[in-house]
């Protein structure tokens, strides 16, 4: 079914839930599983190099956990920390092009369920992705249950 899924990840309790759905399908499916942070620096000046560096090194730390948590379980899998910049200016933008670029023939990500107002004022990352990706998406919204 699906052979290469694309993990999009962040420190968010939705994202860690995510991460644990993408990890248990991985593995019952033995798909090779790709685990994404990005960092958002499309608006950081040259100044702010300091802050970016510092972002990539949690993003860094945070893929490690989470490619030694799906290691223990036999899952193939690989990470990359991915920056917005012109090309990608939105976090959106930047994993629909990693999954592109790496042939993700499914990308998970967790939602927070905001809509209207709060969605507006906020955003929707995993709105952005679902509306045009390329490949199939799976939303992981808060409370979801996983067993492993």
């Amino acid at each position: 079914m699906y052979s290469r899924i694309l993990l999009a990840l962040d420190a968010s309790a939705t994202a860690q839930q995510a991460a644990e759905h993408a990890i248990a399908l991985a593995r019952a499916l033995q798909a090779s599983l790709r685990m994404v942070c990005v960092v958002d620096v499309a608006g950081l000046a040259g100044a702010l190099a300091d802050v970016s560096r510092v972002m990539s090194d949690d993003a860094r730390l945070l893929l490690d956990d989470w490619m030694n948590r799906a290691a223990q379980f036999g899952v193939d899998v690989s990470t990359a920390i991915v920056e917005t910049g012109r090309q990608t200016p939105r976090v959106g933008d930047a994993i629909r092009a990693e999954a592109r670029r790496w042939e993700a023939q499914l990308i998970v990500l967790g939602s927070h369920g905001r809509s209207g107002v709060g969605n507006l004022m906020l955003g929707s990352v995993a709105e952005a992705v679902a509306r045009d990706s390329r490949c199939a998406v799976l939303l992981v919204h808060p409370g979801d249950a996983q067993d492993r």
